[in-house]
């Protein structure tokens, strides 16, 4: 397992990116605003936006954040790393005025603000859309952590990227036998994630676990390192990885696509 998840560390963090045209802004002090305590999870780890937050006092102020974890226990309150404080910060998503889309830059209407939260708000019952989205993420996040951690290596995600994310959800979600949720929320979940690196490794740690589910990611994995450059440095990485994973399934090397194979 190691060599593969050195592969993966070697490329370090996804850097958190201000969406373009926006600027960012805090208040001089960031007064706490609940104890933190046991009941935070990390459910959302690896959610990214911008958004408008209005803190205990009222300063109004804009930033860049990479959630965490998440204690959905009201008032619910995210645990993210905040872009203008440089440090992990406890932030109540009822004083949430907007969020800024990570990667249009554009404001969320009231519902997909909803449904971007949505699936980790949920204490009752959830309805049956956030049921099916749930379940897609679940069955797609560690292969889409791993995806982007070679797609976002300047923090932004391209089109072509976006497009084979996309693909790898739908063959996962097929794959996984998931319901078919509305498509639009997966869309909105993947142009607003920028995992953390320790989340990328751990996503990874998990993959090698699951033979069948490391084999179908790795033609994707691919494609996006090939996507984003076709120089021969990239080859060789590349030619590492497929060692690195033949290894760690060295008893049976013909579970992988044949023209996935390396040679040591």
């Amino acid at each position: 397992m190691g060599g593969v998840i050195e592969w993966f560390e070697e490329r370090g963090e996804i850097p958190l990116r201000t969406p373009f045209r926006v600027r960012e802004y805090g208040p001089l002090t960031d007064a706490p605003e609940r104890v933190v305590d046991e009941d935070f999870v990390d459910s959302i780890e690896g959610v990214a936006f911008a958004m408008e937050y209005c803190d205990a006092h009222g300063w109004m102020s804009t930033r860049t954040i990479r959630c965490l974890e998440i204690d959905p226990k009201h008032p619910a309150c995210i645990s993210a790393y905040c872009s203008v404080r440089g440090a992990v910060t406890t932030f109540r998503v009822d004083r949430i005025i907007s969020i800024i889309d990570l990667r249009s830059a554009r404001i969320l209407s009231g519902g997909e603000y909803l449904a971007l939260l949505a699936p980790y708000l949920t204490q009752a019952e959830p309805t049956p859309l956030v049921r099916a989205f749930a379940e897609v993420q679940d069955a797609a996040r560690d292969g889409v952590f791993a995806l982007l951690q070679i797609a976002m290596l300047d923090g932004s995600l391209s089109d072509e990227a976006r497009d084979i994310m996309l693909s790898y959800v739908r063959a996962e979600a097929r794959a996984s036998a998931c319901a078919d949720p509305a498509f639009e929320l997966v869309e909105l979940w993947v142009d607003n994630l920028a995992p953390p690196l320790d989340g990328v490794l751990a996503a990874v740690a998990r993959l090698l676990e699951d033979r069948e589910k490391i084999a179908r990611l790795l033609p994707y994995l691919v494609k996006a390192a090939r996507c984003e450059d076709e120089s021969i440095a990239v080859e060789n990485s590349l030619r590492d990885l497929m060692a690195a994973v033949r290894l760690h399934f060295r008893d049976h090397p013909r579970d992988f696509p044949s023209d996935l194979r390396a040679t040591r």
